[in-house]
């Protein structure tokens, strides 16, 4: 019996350095926050925050189509949903001064329209409110109407879009691209049955 507690034990251990290194590289770009508020929209950690994000992004999107695995993927949505608050506040914190002014200003000089920032705040509104309604109502999230479902999916598919397209370098460009049509493929193949 002692022999088989040591080895749960240090399996569980394992698991627990696992985890916690886990959640430090994913959350790594939350160091940003040791250092003071700057106006430096090219920070490391802004891009390495949002990479985080797209990455999950591009793993727990099946939420929405694969119903048969959508409640395992609940907590990889949420994270997701977690790291796009963390890179939110990483960009405000090192890029932006935490001023809405210099963020829509950098919005236009990148993008070409500063106003384009609300629509990153309608992004992030509408997945913590996915989110939260797939851990509230999962029954409800399940059988909501499928014009919904490709209604907001399609919302974050336009906007993570355009994110590496205008703001990726060539590297983020090539890879999403591929992603992006892959998705597509995958979707008019009837990946959602």
């Amino acid at each position: 019996m002692v022999r088989a507690r040591r080895v749960q034990f240090v399996s569980t251990v394992t698991a627990a350095l696992a985890l916690s290194a886990l959640f430090f590289a994913l959350f790594a770009p939350a160091l940003a926050f040791l250092e003071p508020p700057a106006h430096d929209p090219a920070h490391k950690a802004i891009r390495s925050s949002a990479v985080r994000v797209v990455l999950v992004w591009c793993f727990a999107w099946p939420i929405a189509l694969a119903r048969t695995v959508a409640a395992r993927l609940r907590a990889l949505w949420t994270l997701g949903c977690a790291l796009l608050l963390v890179h939110i506040a990483v960009a405000f914190h090192v890029g932006h001064g935490w001023s809405h002014a210099a963020a829509w200003e950098h919005t236009r000089q990148v993008g070409g329209y500063g106003d384009g920032v609300f629509v990153n705040y309608v992004f992030a509104l509408v997945w913590v409110v996915d989110a939260v309604w797939a851990w509230g109502a999962f029954g409800s999230y399940l059988r909501r109407p499928p014009w919904l479902t490709w209604a907001v999916h399609g919302f974050f598919l336009f906007v993570i879009f355009n994110a590496a397209v205008v703001f990726g370098g060539w590297v983020s460009r090539v890879v999403f691209g591929v992603f992006f049509v892959t998705c597509g493929y995958r979707i008019a193949r009837g990946y959602h049955r």
